[in-house]
């Protein structure tokens, strides 16, 4: 399995605002990447991936509404759940200055594509409760109501231990 047939490996590498230079074809094709899609895709529907096939397989005009809905939002989907899984290593990818004098590389040490990141997490979880409701409305099943995580939040003391 490639990410082509869900999304180009130029799709993800604009919505992590890099070229095909910094972020090459044989680092986008590695399996890990792959099967991370894979996974993304089953956690969001096991048949996904059966039925993004199915649709595919059908010619452009016999394609429904709601069919065409699910393929749209399964690419934009693929191409923010990839650009997320290949986010986490992109400090580490990406040269920062790259120099003559015996063939250096330095990379960022810090993490610079902070910002970057936590808009592609926006557009992920935005893709990926379009994709389930755009799923419902193809197989006419009410969306299930989206799980409330658990967070836990951190309060400053009203005192100073030190000075009570």
């Amino acid at each position: 399995m490639a990410l082509t047939p869900y999304c180009e490996n130029a799709e993800v590498r604009a919505t992590l605002g890099v070229n095909a230079v910094e972020l090459s074809e044989s680092v986008l094709n590695l399996p890990i990447y792959q099967i991370g899609l894979l996974r993304e895709l089953n956690k969001v529907a096991p048949s996904l991936p059966a039925l993004f096939s199915t649709i595919t397989a059908k010619p452009v005009e016999q394609r429904t509404e709601p069919e065409k809905a699910v393929l749209d939002a399964t690419k934009l989907f693929s191409a923010y759940a990839s650009a997320r899984q290949v986010g986490v290593s992109l400090a580490s990818l990406m040269p920062k200055d790259v120099g003559d004098g015996k063939a250096s590389v330095s990379r960022f040490a810090d993490a610079p594509y902070k910002e970057t990141l936590a808009r592609i997490e926006t557009m992920y979880l935005a893709s990926r409760a379009s994709l389930i409701a755009s799923l419902a409305e193809l197989t006419q099943t009410p969306a299930a109501a989206p799980a409330t995580p658990l967070a836990f939040i951190a309060a400053a003391r009203s005192y100073d231990p030190v000075t009570g």
